[in-house]
């Protein structure tokens, strides 16, 4: 019986070493790699579970082709790719740059001017009306006045009256006394700012008279009745911003 066995298996050995023979050389032939039938590999050992790379021209097989470019070759881009890309919008950063040029000119062209001549002969004025505009300047931000002011009165208010929306509405901002006064100058004088709101429509204007009030009575400088005004002009954008009001308009 022993016998027999051991001749049987003998006959199987010879038929699997036949069969991985021909494994083998089909295996040097192929270019790819083939699909055998999983009976091949039942006895294929499985007892190494850990993965290993294998690369194709070890195993036999052909490498993939690879392409070489020159640095001086154009390439090749189909026309309905480059007519695609010609089509989107510009770069999010020229948007940007477009907005902050349009705003920083808009802010620089629209300007503040007076409406009214340089206030002359203060002397003569001040003791005509007890109180007179003396200067005014404007910026970007404020208006900011200098009244003169005839009295002796100790319990007085000197100020300015303005409006945005010609009179539908008014604020009164009280002015503070200036410096010691020179010599040679007739009454007090007294400083004043007006903050122009930063997104004012440029249809609108500033208008202000100023007053003074004391136990002697009300009085007010209203440019001969016409009011103080300030309008919105269009500058040059080249053109630096001068702070002085007066402008020919």
């Amino acid at each position: 019986c022993f016998e027999e066995e051991d001749e049987g298996g003998d006959l199987d050995d010879e038929v699997d070493a036949s069969q991985l023979e021909r494994f083998m050389k089909d295996r040097r032939r192929a270019k790819s790699l083939p699909a055998y039938p999983a009976a091949l590999l039942d006895g294929v050992s499985t007892s190494n579970e850990s993965k290993r790379v294998k690369f194709a021209d070890s195993m036999g097989l052909n490498l993939a082709s690879v392409k070489h470019f020159s640095s001086l070759e154009e390439p090749q881009i189909p026309s309905k790719v480059l007519s695609r890309h010609k089509s989107f919008p510009p770069p999010q950063q020229d948007l940007i740059n477009d907005l902050c040029q349009n705003f920083k000119s808009s802010l620089d062209t629209d300007r503040l001017l007076a409406c009214f001549p340089e206030p002359q002969e203060t002397e003569r004025r001040v003791q005509h009306l007890r109180v007179c505009l003396e200067k005014v300047t404007v910026t970007q931000f404020d208006v900011r006045g200098q009244i003169r002011v005839l009295t002796g009165c100790t319990d007085k208010e000197v100020g300015v009256r303005y409006t945005f929306n010609d009179w539908l509405s008014y604020v009164d901002a009280q002015a503070l006394p200036a410096a010691a006064e020179q010599p040679g100058y007739a009454g007090e004088r007294f400083n004043f700012t007006v903050y122009t709101p930063p997104f004012m429509d440029p249809s609108l204007a500033v208008h202000f008279a100023i007053y003074l009030k004391s136990e002697e009575g009300e009085f007010w400088d209203n440019n001969e009745g016409k009011n103080y005004t300030l309008r919105y002009h269009c500058m040059p954008s080249t053109m630096p911003f001068v702070s002085a009001a007066f402008h020919a308009t």
